[in-house]
């Protein structure tokens, strides 16, 4: 512990990160969590000895409206301010830390990916919006395409589409911030495999910050707050979670049980907007776009290549199918930390936001779900 004055500089890292709006606040060493490429700090900061996890909660009425798909814009405006304020705390802590001579990075809170190649993202962004545009404007029978058009048209889907259809399933965050969190203190990972707290249940966003001081690190909760109610596996559509398996994964040096995945192409048509049906009939995520041919995906690795199909034939279908693509490549290849708050469009998140502080939360919660019919 480093005593700055008459408290010390963990106490005042603290008392910022919580006088400026963090939730929940708390401290690993770098060495805990760089067991796992995903959760290595040295990644994004070489010589990082502790990261600092800071946590905002979700408001619970907003979260319950857009369950019961009463508000879906609402939950937008959520997650975008929250994230907003929490690359805002990050920054200050940041500035904290730099002052008193020591490196810092303030982390981006999602959509930051090693396995994505951001060198030409400007390039690859502006021309798959262009070769939306053109997509459009060819299917409006009211206008014709002139020669230059055409010619561009047909270039930048040989360029392009082909591309999706390679689309990677399986993206390594930077640094996962649930392992940070779990290491810090903040809660314990659960069956779903999100962040659980004691107070907010899984209804939090997180960022990270990493530094090259070696701080007093904070014990990580001894008890588990998830109680394998299961209501998480019950609310996805995406068919991500095998049903009732288990796998054990260990962070921190704690041994956790959680859901055995399927392939994550599950979760990615789902959770991107692509699809808002695969399991079930009577409801449906927020988006309004279903598979086309099948009822629902395949339920071996062929699965990959026909979401990777959906993505090339979202932008080839044009409109707001393609706008839902080019949201998702926008965000994997710029992020989305930046972008205004209302532009976020969560259209799934169940197996998250299902997750209240208590059991009668979380009931009430997945019967908002399974009877908020579907959004056609």
């Amino acid at each position: 512990m480093i005593e700055t004055g008459t408290s010390s500089i963990e106490d005042q890292l603290k008392k910022l990160a919580l006088d400026e709006g963090a939730a929940l606040v708390g401290i690993c060493s770098a060495e805990s969590i760089r067991d796992k490429e995903f959760s290595n700090p040295n990644y994004l900061l070489p010589g990082a000895k502790s990261v600092i996890s800071i946590a905002i909660n979700l408001n619970d009425e907003v979260v319950e409206k857009y369950l019961s798909k009463e508000d879906q814009m609402a939950l937008c405006l959520e997650e975008g301010i929250t994230t907003k304020n929490l690359k805002r705390i990050a920054e200050k802590i940041k500035l904290f830390l730099e002052e008193k001579g020591f490196k810092a990075i303030n982390c981006d809170c999602n959509y930051d990916y090693r396995n994505i190649n951001k060198k030409s993202k400007t390039t690859i962004v502006s021309s798959l919006r262009m070769l939306i545009d053109l997509i459009n404007k060819e299917k409006d029978e009211s206008v014709e395409l002139n020669k230059q058009e055409e010619k561009s048209l047909k270039f930048l889907k040989n360029a392009i589409i082909p591309g999706l259809r390679k689309t990677p399933m399986n993206l390594m965050p930077s640094l996962s911030h649930r392992c940070v969190a779990e290491a810090a203190g903040l809660g314990r990972i659960g069956w779903s495999g999100n962040l659980i707290t004691e107070k907010f249940g899984a209804r939090i966003l997180l960022n990270s910050i990493i530094t090259d001081i070696k701080l007093k690190p904070d014990k990580p909760l001894e008890k588990n707050p998830c109680m394998i109610c299961k209501l998480c596996e019950k609310s996805c559509q995406g068919g991500l979670f095998a049903r009732d398996e288990q796998q054990t994964i260990i962070i921190a040096g704690i041994e956790e049980i959680i859901a055995k995945r399927n392939n994550y192409a599950y979760c990615i048509a789902i959770c991107s907007g692509m699809a808002g049906q695969n399991k079930f009939k009577d409801w449906s995520t927020w988006s309004p776009f279903r598979f086309d041919d099948i009822e629902k995906l395949p339920l071996d690795d062929t699965v990959i290549e026909h979401v990777q199909n959906m993505f090339a034939k979202g932008i080839e279908k044009g409109g707001l199918e393609a706008e839902n693509v080019y949201r998702l490549v926008e965000n994997s290849y710029i992020g989305r930390n930046n972008k205004p708050s209302e532009d976020f469009r969560p259209s799934c998140g169940f197996c998250q936001l299902v997750c209240g502080a208590t059991m009668k939360d979380k009931k009430e919660s997945y019967n908002k779900i399974v009877n908020s019919g579907c959004i056609e």
